[in-house]
């Protein structure tokens, strides 16, 4: 069970990385349109996000909410859920 939950682990870091690097490093334009490593359409970031978060274009409202809800939730439930049991297996 522990081997099962390293290889969960790692390719769930592994997956946030390469989503990473791909949505915040990589562009391109290509028939007038910005878009990230993912594909996504890249507009023109809010005023309180450039302030905030320092980022000139993002992909939208719902994409950087699942990113946030991706990223953050998922590293509770790796530490909390997988491997906070106590039990030795």
């Amino acid at each position: 069970m522990k081997k099962f939950k390293k290889i969960i682990t790692i390719a769930y870091f592994a997956l946030l990385f390469v989503g990473g690097f791909l949505a915040y490093f990589v562009t391109s334009f290509e028939d007038n349109v910005l878009r990230d490593g993912l594909g996504r359409t890249l507009y023109e970031s809010p005023g309180i996000l450039k302030f905030f978060w320092f980022e000139d274009h993002w992909p939208g409202f719902y994409w950087w909410l699942f990113e946030m809800v991706y990223f953050w939730g998922g590293i509770p439930f790796i530490v909390f859920i997988l491997w906070g049991n106590k039990r030795s297996d």
